[in-house]
């Protein structure tokens, strides 16, 4: 079976009878139908302005007759035009009521309204119609593919946004025997068909979805209902779909309301036509059903209260004349307390506006027919949540010092506060929201609030400390010079009582980087050069000081510098003596030959490598240093001979090297060919020999007792000799 709007319950003829609305829908609109007797068959709300709706005959004996009449305001309900949704030549009055059954009815805006229906003649198939013009006129909105087949039917339409929205019809074998669900991404211009891959496949062969039987939330949530109990679900907007079951045997879900992505609410028909209502807590993924349904839930329509965990229920058939609400997601409702009125459907769009659907007068065209809540502001009741907020410190003052709270507590209703104090102090009001307190003598107080409503009590406490306090003396002191790009730090001395907070900047701000800048010990880097003025301003309950020091800032490049001997054999060992100095380490080296590349060091970056050459001719060997704030290179020129001619020991002494140099006074010397009988001897610049000796092929000479200079040591092998200058730093 499809599902008509009037529940299984159904609404009664209208009858000339005046029932009397509550004080909550005491406001009366007139609809403006262009007859009498007329039931609002489905409703949309769109915004606190705007309605729009659908009606039909109410008359003895013609209840549920179709008619394509819609109503619309768009000033909250002081005045409502009427209009014709399917025109007809033969029936101009009433519009087209052979072509198409109305299946569900969505506004979109104050102009744009959307219509799905069904062929009468064949109860299949169906189109999907769109006013733009605030329904002037309306428009086939329907593909040449959509719902042709003769199992066909279009349930439902919807946008969640004013772009994005499905329109939704039964399985059919021209969609593969799934759900025909049609996605538009442009206002519905254009629709494309969802993949049965992205829909769950129906449940049996006479599974089918049922007309209006859908609700949707926020940009992204869609449900519909089927009449085997299963309610499908997309939280993309429809483009995939995921589907739960509440009774298969049932004869389908009649209703779907959700106030939360999470939390919803839906009644079921079971298979003996019986009402069971289902709560959900996960978006559906799982339904609990509701033990006993309670008399004052209206049995014709119901819906979620936006903006509240609440749901409204109405009820228009025999004994069951009301309009209701429920503030526990089902389980019980309130009577709104209208009596003798039919509710034929609700629809709010937040606490404060809604509007309830019934029957226009029985006997004046055009009056009544739509009642708006006229309320108060529907509240979730919250348990109260105590908060507050005081100085934790406060300097002792004469005759006391004193702080107004700032009380943050929540709750619905509003929650009421009493406020108390160990040891005591003086509120100005324990009941006021934010008093002020004083406190006479120094102390630990720890302050109590109690906030109560009807739900519960909730308590809060925080301790304030009252002292003698020692305004603040801001200071801090730091090096007078500073390298860009490398952290620069200052020692905080500042004093006070209690102690202050701090607040560091730097003038000019640009291009400086403050670590911590509300801490005691911030640092700070400077990524350009310049002069720098730091300053520091301090903090408490007994006033402010400020300090400043000004720093300057370069780049600390490293001063590079090595040794090399001036002359090699090819294929003989030298040892680079790295002498590089620098005001901030570590350093990194990188060593290149041109010729050659980093192919004759044994480690390009090491600090002292040692460099091979196989080839003769001159190389240039260069040396690059650098840290964060700066990099600088050197050079030193080698040149390498095959040794062809030379003798043994014109060799040996060639390969000699003597590193670091400069040094503080102790030098290597490094002899990469193993040989005896190798004389050295040290001179000063005077030509004086301070000292002498022999060495193999490694030694250490000591001359860190000499005064600072330059001095010069002689290697001598075989009648060969070989100097070196080196100096003593």
């Amino acid at each position: 079976m499809k599902k008509t709007l009037l529940s299984i319950f159904g609404a009664l003829a209208v009858s000339s009878a005046v029932g009397q609305a509550s004080a909550s829908w005491a406001t009366t609109q007139n609809a403006n139908w262009p007859k009498v007797s007329m039931g609002v068959r489905l409703m949309s709300a769109v915004d606190a302005n705007v309605l729009w709706a659908t009606g039909y005959d109410g008359t003895t004996g013609n209840v549920g007759r179709n008619y394509s009449y819609f109503t619309r305001t768009i000033n909250g309900g002081s005045t409502y035009t009427s209009g014709i949704i399917y025109q007809s030549a033969t029936t101009p009055a009433i519009g087209d009521t052979n072509s198409f059954k109305i299946a569900s009815f969505e506004g979109v805006d104050a102009n744009t309204a959307w219509v799905a229906a069904y062929l009468k003649a064949g109860q299949n198939k169906g189109a999907i119609h769109r006013t733009t013009n605030g329904g002037v006129t309306w428009q086939n909105m329907t593909t040449a593919s959509m719902y042709t087949n003769a199992a066909s039917f279009c349930n439902i339409v919807t946008f969640v946004t004013p772009q994005i929205g499905i329109t939704m019809g039964d399985p059919n074998p021209g969609t593969n025997n799934e759900y025909e669900i049609w996605r538009t991404i442009d206002g519905g211009n254009t629709w494309s068909l969802v993949p049965g891959a992205n829909i769950p496949n129906p449940s049996s062969a006479n599974e089918f979805g049922l007309t209006g039987v859908y609700t949707k939330l926020g940009s992204s949530n869609i449900w519909f209902g089927t009449n085997e109990g299963r309610i499908f679900r997309s939280t993309d907007a429809g483009l995939t779909w995921n589907v739960s079951t509440l009774d298969p045997n049932s004869v389908g879900i009649n209703e779907i309301a959700f106030t939360t992505p999470n939390n919803g609410y839906c009644w079921l028909f079971d298979a003996s036509q019986s009402l069971a209502t289902y709560t959900t807590t996960d978006g559906g993924a799982n339904w609990t059903m509701i033990p006993t349904l309670d008399p004052n839930l209206g049995l014709n329509n119901m819906g979620a209260i936006p903006g509240t965990s609440q749901f409204a229920s109405c009820g228009a058939g025999t004994s069951n004349q009301i309009i209701s609400y429920s503030t526990n997601g089902g389980a019980t409702w309130t009577d709104w307390g209208s009596v003798g009125i039919q509710y034929l459907t609700v629809d709010f769009v937040n606490p404060t506006t809604g509007w309830a659907g019934g029957f226009s007068d029985p006997t004046t065209v055009g009056i009544g027919g739509i009642y708006k809540y006229s309320g108060p502001a529907i509240v979730t009741p919250v348990a109260p949540t105590a908060a507050f907020n005081v100085p934790p410190t406060l300097c002792l003052a004469t005759p006391a010092a004193t702080a107004v709270i700032n009380n943050s507590s929540t709750g619905s209703p509003a929650p009421t506060f009493t406020w108390s104090s160990s040891p005591a102090a003086v509120f100005s009001s324990t009941s006021a929201a934010s008093p002020t307190v004083a406190f006479s003598t120094a102390g630990t107080y720890t302050l109590t609030l109690l906030a109560s409503n009807a739900t519960g009590t909730s308590s809060a406490t925080q301790v304030v400390v009252v002292q003698a306090c020692t305004a603040p003396t801001a200071a801090f002191s730091g090096n007078s010079t500073a390298c860009t790009k490398i952290t620069y730090t200052v020692s905080n001395t500042s004093a006070g009582t209690p102690a202050p907070t701090y607040s560091w900047s730097t003038n000019p701000t640009s291009s400086v980087t403050i670590s911590n800048a509300t801490g005691a010990t911030p640092s700070f880097t400077f990524a350009g050069a310049g002069v720098y003025t730091i300053n520091l301003t301090a903090t408490n309950a007994s006033g402010t000081n400020s300090a400043v020091q000004t720093v300057t800032v370069a780049p600390c490049s490293p001063a590079v510098a090595f040794t090399v001997a001036a002359t090699t054999c090819t294929g003989s060992t030298v040892q680079l003596s790295n002498a590089t100095t620098s005001s901030y380490t570590p350093l990194t080296y990188t060593w290149s030959s041109n010729p050659g590349g980093t192919a004759p060091f044994s480690n390009a970056t090491a600090p002292n490598p040692q460099a091979t050459f196989t080839a003769t001719g001159s190389y240039t060997l260069t040396l690059n240093a650098g840290n964060p704030s700066g990099t600088a290179s050197t050079t030193q020129v080698i040149t390498v001979s095959d040794c062809t001619g030379l003798n043994e020991s014109s060799k040996v002494l060639s390969a000699i090297s003597v590193f670091p140099n400069p040094s503080n006074g102790v030098f290597s010397i490094a002899n990469s060919i193993t040989t005896d009988n190798i004389n050295y001897s040290v001179t000063n610049i005077l030509g004086s020999v301070i000292l002498s000796g022999k060495f193999t092929s490694a030694k250490n000479i000591d001359l860190s007792s000499q005064s600072k200079g330059i001095y010069f040591i002689t290697f001598e092998n075989e009648g060969n000799k070989v100097s070196r200058k080196i100096v003593i730093e």
